[in-house]
């Protein structure tokens, strides 16, 4: 499949789904209006949600356009079309979900009513009904209070994507993490890996934000750092500032690194050139043997792993020659190659690329990630066939700048079991 029928798809199920959001929203929006609002203002507040509507959609296709001509990097592209799109964006998807969840806390209350109605004889002509129909009188005192909860929500709607921003996106925690390992040579025990991805150097990651994340790797000391993929978000412009700061990244054994599916998105090839002028090794399709205290510690990466023509991941290069017994970690960006990974004898797997899906968390102690309905390996730190893998939830932020899942820098300790 070509890169153009990829997009289309892609392009015409984010429409499709984010189409469906708006539809919701704003059949719901005018069921307030309705209840809220005197008759005579109806008119008004329709006219405010079109026009938002009509000014949302039409940034949110300009921000494709101008990712695809450069200008999102710049000052004006950014201000004016990237960030209020992206906000836009996620103002309607967390609005879709809050009034969704609102609409069915009514609705079970409407049923559990209506059901006791029922068990007391209660005809259902004569049970409370849920929600006034448009022609219902309703008094000023309800309006008042049916006006102040829809524009709760309505705030919450705007103000969450931009408090998440704020408070989290910026807010990194560092994962301190050992591994034990059976087979570890004794030389290697104690060995530290520092561990990021997705980094996403573009419109909502610049080159200040880069260097104040290489300054936190750098002060944890690590033996060897890793990169697993995703440099840039979709153009060759924000590669400049990325080669700026990331020479700034140090470890004892090196800096080495993969590519992702959104650095083919501008040019791999740029990438990776760029990123070898600033001592980067990216593995791509190869290996790379580190003489650590007299043992040899063999890094193995791999391109990007996509499906179809997508797929430039080649393991059976990047493999050949490694000797077998050599204890090995495979830079991957996409976590589900584990399964490859196991089969071709890697010890451990190093990956990104979900960003922990960006919104989750702790709700009432139970953990609620809707990134695990997606991937099996999503997060964290798994173990199969004496075999590991530990996915980074990755540092920057790709769609929208929500963000409520932290950002993640690892650092793995290496131990004998």
């Amino acid at each position: 499949m070509s890169r153009l029928l990829q997009f289309a798809l892609f392009f015409t199920i984010l429409l499709t789904f984010f189409g469906g959001f708006q539809y919701y929203l704003f059949h719901a929006y005018q069921r307030w209006v309705r209840v809220s609002f005197p008759a005579d203002r109806h008119s008004f507040w329709k006219r405010v949600a079109v026009i938002t509507l009509v000014t949302g959609n039409l940034l949110f296709v300009l921000q494709f356009v101008a990712r695809s001509v450069g200008w999102h990097t710049s000052p004006p592209g950014q201000v004016f079309i990237v960030l209020p799109s992206a906000f836009y964006f996620a103002s309607v998807v967390a609005g879709f979900f809050l009034v969704l969840f609102n609409d069915l806390r009514r609705g079970l209350v409407f049923g559990f009513t209506h059901a006791i109605a029922v068990l007391k004889g209660i005809s259902r002509s004569d049970s409370t009904s849920y929600a006034p129909s448009p022609s219902e009188t309703v008094n000023e005192g309800r309006r008042t209070f049916l006006r102040v909860g829809g524009a709760g929500i309505l705030a919450a709607a705007v103000g969450t994507p931009l408090s998440a921003s704020l408070a989290t996106a910026r807010d990194y925690q560092i994962v301190r993490f050992p591994l034990f390992f059976e087979n570890l040579p004794t030389s290697l025990r104690g060995l530290t890996l520092a561990h990021i991805s997705d980094l996403h150097s573009g419109p909502f990651m610049s080159g200040r934000d880069m260097f104040e994340i290489f300054e936190i790797v750098n002060s944890l000391h690590p033996h060897v750092t890793f990169v697993t993929g995703d440099f840039v978000d979709s153009s060759d412009s924000e590669i400049e500032p990325l080669v700026k700061a990331i020479g700034n990244l140090k470890a004892e054994y090196g800096v080495l690194g993969c590519l992702g599916n959104h650095d083919h998105f501008a040019t791999a090839e740029r990438v990776h050139a760029a990123l070898l002028g600033q001592n980067i090794r990216v593995l791509n399709n190869t290996h790379l043997s580190l003489p650590i205290n007299g043992e040899q510690l063999a890094v193995v990466g791999i391109d990007d792993a996509g499906r179809g023509t997508r797929n430039f991941a080649r393991l059976d290069l990047a493999t050949q020659d490694l000797h077998p017994d050599t204890f090995k970690i495979l830079l991957t960006h996409r976590p589900d190659f584990f399964t490859h990974a196991k089969a071709a004898g890697m010890d451990l797997t190093l990956a990104g690329h979900t960003h922990g899906g960006q919104v989750g968390g702790e709700v009432l102690g139970l953990s609620f990630y809707p990134v695990n309905l997606v991937f099996k390996y999503a997060m964290g730190h798994y173990v199969e066939d004496e075999k590991q893998l530990y996915v980074n939830v990755g540092v920057g932020m790709v769609g929208a700048p929500i963000r409520l899942v932290r950002p993640e820098i690892t650092l793995l300790t290496l131990n004998s079991a």
